[in-house]
C-alpha cells in the first residue's frame, strides 16, 4: 500500500512534525510504503497519483489544494491533529478530510464539535522509539533541568529559564542558541535529571514529553487534559506556569521526588509497536472506501463550492484586518 506524507519542511527542519513523518516512514515498512513529499512538490498533483492514501501535515493552503486533488484523483485524505486545538485544526476539519486522526482523547473531544458529517474520527497517540530513547546509566547527570522546544513565543521557554534560577538549565531546540541533532538527543536527555516544558494549552501533543519519559526523566508541565493524558503519574503539573514561584516549586519537587521507573513505564504506553498497530488497522480500513469524484459529482461539487467559500471568506477577513491596521478603511 503506497502512502504519501506531505511535509513541507522535511529535510530542512527537524521539529515535531518532521520527526513524526520520518518515524512513521521507518515504523510502517511492514504494512505501507510511505513516501515523504516536501517543498513545493506537495502542491503538484502528479506526485500523488501513485499513492492510495494522502496524509496532509501542513494545513492552510496545503490541505485546501490537497483536498481538491484527492477528490479529483479518487484518493483518501487523512489529517493528523498536529496543529492542536484552535483555528488551524478547525480549518483542517472544514476542509473535509476522509479521516481526522487526533493524538489524544481530549483533542478528539474538542475537534468533534467542528467535524462535518462524512469525516470519520479516530484517536492514535503520538509514539516514541523506546529502543532509541532509553535510560543510559553510563551518562553522567550534568544537567538539573532540561527544556526541549523551538524558539517560539508559544513554547514559553522564558518561563522555564526564570523558574530554574540557580539550577543548571539547558534549553535546546530549533532556533535556540543551543541546537542539537536528533541523533544526539538521547544522550542529552540522559544527561538531565528533570524535563520541564510549559507550552500554551493549544500545543497539539508534545513528542518531547515521550522522548524525555522514555529516558526515565520526570516531567514538569502545564495542567491540562492533554498533558495529563500524556504524562500520567510521571510528573508534576502546574496550574499557572506564569506564576514563576509555583513553577519553581514544581521543578524542585520533581528534583527531590523518587520516581523509580515511572516515567519509563509511562512512555512504554506510547511505543511505536503499539501505535503502528493502530495505524495499520486505520490504513487498511481506509483503502476500502475511497471517495471518487467521478462517481460522486453530486456530493463533491457542492463540497468544493463550500470549501472555496470558506477559504475566500477567511482570506477576505485577513485582507480587511490588514487594511484597517494600515488605515486604508474608514
Amino acid at each position: 500500500m503506497k502512502v504519501a506524507v506531505l511535509s513541507y519542511y522535511s529535510g530542512r527542519l527537524n521539529r515535531g512534525v518532521e520527526t513524526w513523518a520520518k518515524e512513521l516512514q521507518k515504523h510502517s515498512k511492514k504494512f505501507a510504503d510511505v513516501n515523504i513529499i516536501s517543498g513545493v512538490s506537495i502542491y503538484l498533483f502528479w506526485n500523488l497519483i501513485d499513492s492510495k492514501i494522502i496524509i496532509s501535515t501542513g494545513g492552510r493552503f496545503e490541505i485546501f489544494f490537497t483536498r481538491i486533488w484527492t477528490w479529483v484523483l479518487g484518493k483518501q485524505l487523512l489529517v493528523f491533529s498536529h496543529s492542536g486545538p484552535g483555528a488551524d485544526d478547525k480549518w483542517n476539519l472544514w476542509c473535509l478530510p476522509d479521516i481526522f486522526i487526533s493524538f489524544s482523547r481530549s483533542q478528539a473531544a474538542w475537534a468533534n464539535k467542528f467535524k462535518l458529517s462524512w469525516t470519520r474520527f479516530v484517536v492514535i497517540p503520538h509514539a516514541v522509539d523506546t529502543k532509541v530513547f532509553c535510560p543510559d546509566q553510563k551518562v553522567n547527570k550534568t544537567i538539573d533541568v532540561l527544556c526541549v522546544a523551538a524558539n517560539s513565543p508559544d513554547k514559553r521557554t522564558h518561563l522555564v529559564s526564570r523558574a530554574a534560577g540557580g539550577l543548571n538549565l539547558r534549553i535546546v531546540g530549533s532556533g535556540q542558541l543551543d541546537e542539537v541533532s536528533f541523533a544526539q538527543m538521547p544522550v542529552v536527555y540522559n544527561q538531565a535529571r528533570v524535563f520541564c516544558f510549559v507550552p500554551q494549552p493549544w500545543e497539539a501533543f508534545g513528542l518531547v514529553f515521550l522522548e524525555a519519559m522514555a529516558c526515565n526523566l520526570p516531567v514538569v508541565t502545564i495542567d491540562d487534559p492533554t498533558r495529563r493524558e500524556i504524562v500520567g503519574e510521571a510528573g508534576v503539573f502546574v496550574k499557572d506556569p506564569e506564576n514563576i514561584k509555583e513553577l519553581s516549586c514544581a521543578i524542585k519537587l520533581a528534583l527531590a521526588a523518587v520516581w523509580a521507573d515511572k516515567p519509563r513505564q509511562q512512555a512504554l504506553k506510547f511505543s511505536w509497536s503499539n501505535s503502528s498497530k493502530g495505524m495499520e488497522r486505520r490504513l487498511s480500513c481506509s483503502t476500502g472506501g475511497v471517495f471518487s469524484f467521478q462517481n460522486n459529482r453530486g456530493n463533491a461539487l457542492p463540497a468544493i463550492y463550500v470549501l472555496l467559500r470558506l477559504h475566500l471568506r477567511k482570506l477576505s477577513s485577513r485582507v480587511s484586518r490588514s487594511m484597517l491596521c494600515h488605515g486604508l478603511l474608514a
